[in-house]
């Protein structure tokens, strides 16, 4: 079996580099059994009844052609996609998870996550909680995409603007921790994007795994029959 894991594209253009070359690397892909995203595929989305943005109308339709050959979806809220919509779990037919959820994958016990609850701060924890709270989830009802996309673009370069040169710090510590903490679900590797930083360790017997990001190190992970390893595009 083969299954592919990304995360942190951020994706805005169909026309800038990081997109066009993750649709590459889905369209290269021959017998894809599963597709693992870890949130923050998109630089925004919050999921309309009836309405997609735009500017995704490339990648939904690989997702879409994708589905259609037999390779089953998995994706994980991020930070920056979240209240998927039912796009993406009517028509693709995705298992949307919103924070974690033990996968049984290829004969691994799987704990897959975007990675921004493996040590949060209070302020984020309160962030997070507004933008999937009801009262969002009532503005997709009532106030056109346009302003939305505009505004959630806005804060993503906001964010940027506050988040010092070195963020993407090695984040191996707070991973073990997380991991440890996890004993009872029982899983043997864990996976998470969000930290824009490739970590690949194993600790207490169990695999521990930071994808890195898309964005800008195009970096990936690879299963086949069981057997995980980080991946750069190009190979």
């Amino acid at each position: 079996m083969k299954a592919i894991f990304l995360s942190d594209a951020h994706l805005r253009d169909a026309q800038d580099e990081n997109y066009r070359q993750l649709l590459e690397l889905l369209k290269d892909q021959q017998d894809l059994d599963a597709l693992f995203l870890l949130g923050d595929i998109f630089e925004f989305w919050l999921g309309y009844r009836h309405l997609v943005f735009s500017a995704y109308v490339p990648l939904l339709e690989q997702l879409q052609r994708l589905a259609d050959g037999g390779t089953r979806l998995f994706f994980v809220e991020g930070n920056h996609d979240f209240s998927l919509g039912p796009y993406f779990s009517d028509i693709l037919g995705c298992n949307i998870i919103t924070e974690q959820e033990l996968i049984q994958w290829d004969s691994r016990n799987i704990l897959i996550c975007h990675g921004d609850l493996v040590n949060p701060t209070t302020a984020y924890l309160r962030l997070r909680k507004f933008w999937r709270s009801r009262l969002i989830r009532v503005m997709t009802r009532i106030i056109h995409p346009d302003p939305v996309w505009k505004l959630g673009l806005w804060l993503s370069e906001k964010s940027q603007q506050r988040r010092p040169a070195n963020k993407k710090h090695d984040p191996t510590l707070w991973l073990k921790n997380f991991a440890t903490n996890r004993v009872a679900d029982n899983c043997d590797l864990v996976i998470c994007g969000h930290f824009h930083f490739p970590v690949f360790l194993e600790e207490h017997d169990r695999q521990i795994i930071a994808l890195g990001d898309w964005q800008t190190r195009r970096c990936y992970a690879e299963m086949v029959d069981g057997q995980i390893a980080l991946k750069t595009y190009p190979g």
